[in-house]
């Protein structure tokens, strides 16, 4: 069996964005924790201290992590974070970084070990790119620090708590080795970051890998269940029809008792043949579309006609409610089809002296609609979606095979069945067909691509 490449890979794209949301989200949440900590850091170097520069830095330190907590605000309940909202992060914690450090000494500062663990949790949470272009960012930053220290641009960059001045009393061997050893952590923990997240994805490939394998060794071995359950059903067909004919032929030479009984064999032999039929309809392939212009209202009188007389055995009314033509490119026999199944299953529900309404009509942006709606019992909210699965039904001697196969043909044609609930008790069963200019249009895409 081969892999299914290409699924797989949205897979782990889907699932790595999902994980590295949530982390991000948790180291936002520490952020948001220790982000009192710059300004404590930086209100601590004005202590004894009246150098008006450092003041400035210590409020825009206040701004930026205003800013921080409004961003960070905005992201709490969404699931997926966005590029944007991935990269606005670092934008306002490395100027604070820089803000903060220049205003405790520079190269000298006390916070400048937090460049390992920033490194490290941007390779982790960025692409490979990314993370090394916000690496070579953080390093910029550092040597921008690292200047100012060595060059003694400003001459009380050292906070009066800390000795004052432009040095903190490191000599310039010391302060190059301090420089060589961040710049050769900020790279090991950008290498180990990524290191990390490129096995976090090969776990994840191996297993949507083995998930697909799985998935697609069922599938086969559904199909190969499904054809053979059609074979004997269609081989059922032959038998039951012999019953049922030899049934009738019997039922002309006897009377009374005998003759009703023969008469309730002959309809559980018409049940089972309909189960049949509904399964081997079910088991098919789906033939291809033989789409055309058609019709939608003309569809709804058509099946309203065809159920008169069943309607009338009920004593359920069957009306179709006028309004404009409403035409859809569809395949006319399989709708008719769904519509016959859900009529029927409308009619089957439908109290005595209740109307069934049929109506279609079309959508703002050109889709067809139509809509069967009932005022029988209608169905709880946990079984509407169950009743579209194979083998679910409602009804004591249902087949549970109906509409799954009308979703399946509605759905071919790019559309889409569904049921709900109807104000004032009911249910409304829709009909979505998409609009003629786009169902035609697709294939011609697809034939160019």
């Amino acid at each position: 069996m081969h892999s299914l490449p290409q699924p797989t890979a949205a897979g782990v794209e889907q699932v790595q964005r999902e994980a590295f949301s949530r982390m991000f989200r948790q180291v936002t949440r520490v952020l948001l924790f220790l982000s009192p900590l710059p300004v404590v850091m930086g209100s601590l170097g004005l202590i004894g201290d009246t150098a008006e520069w450092r003041r400035w830095c210590v409020a825009l330190a206040l701004g930026l992590v205003l800013v921080g907590l409004g961003v960070a605000a905005s992201w709490r309940r969404q699931p997926v974070l966005s590029h944007e909202q991935g990269t606005a992060l670092p934008l306002v914690a490395f100027p604070l970084f820089t803000v903060v450090n220049l205003s405790l000494g520079g190269l000298e500062s006390p916070l400048i070990p937090l460049v390992l663990p920033v490194a490290f949790a941007t390779a982790i949470l960025f692409p490979p790119a990314r993370a090394r272009r916000w690496a070579g960012y953080l390093l910029a930053l550092v040597a921008v620090q690292a200047a100012v220290t060595f060059t003694g641009a400003v001459g009380d960059l050292v906070p009066a708590l800390f000795g004052g001045g432009q040095r903190a009393g490191h000599s310039d061997a010391l302060l190059v080795t301090m420089l060589v050893v961040t710049t050769f952590l900020v790279l090991w923990a950008n290498f180990i970051g990524t290191t990390m997240r490129h096995t976090f994805r090969g776990m994840v490939r191996t297993a949507l890998d083995a998930r697909d394998e799985a998935l697609k060794a069922h599938e086969e071995r559904v199909r190969s269940l499904t054809t053979l359950s059609g074979e004997i059903a269609h081989e059922l067909k032959n038998p039951l029809a012999s019953v049922k004919g030899l049934a009738a032929m019997i039922a002309r030479e006897v009377e009374g008792r005998p003759a009703e009984r023969l008469a309730v064999l002959r309809r559980e032999v018409d049940r089972m043949q309909e189960i049949l039929e509904g399964f081997l309809n079910f088991s098919r392939p789906l033939l291809p579309l033989n789409e055309a212009h058609v019709p939608l209202d003309g569809l709804c009188r058509q099946v309203a006609e065809l159920h008169e007389g069943m309607a009338g055995e009920r004593g359920v009314a069957l009306r179709v409610t006028e309004g404009p033509p409403v035409e859809a490119w569809c395949d006319a026999r399989k709708v008719r089809q769904v519509l016959i199944d859900v009529v029927q299953n409308a009619l089957d529900a439908a109290p005595r002296g209740t109307t069934v309404e049929l109506q279609a009509w079309t959508l703002p942006g050109g889709e067809g609609r139509v809509e069967v709606r009932d005022r029988g019992p209608g169905l709880a909210e946990e079984v509407r979606e169950r009743v579209f699965e194979p083998g679910i039904t409602t009804k004591p001697h249902g087949s549970g095979l109906g509409l799954a196969l009308s979703r399946a043909l509605m759905r071919q044609h790019g559309g889409e069945l569904g049921l709900r609930a109807r104000d004032g008790g009911g249910c409304v069963a829709e009909l979505l067909l998409p609009a003629a200019s786009q169902a035609v249009e697709a294939p011609r895409k697809e034939a160019l691509s």
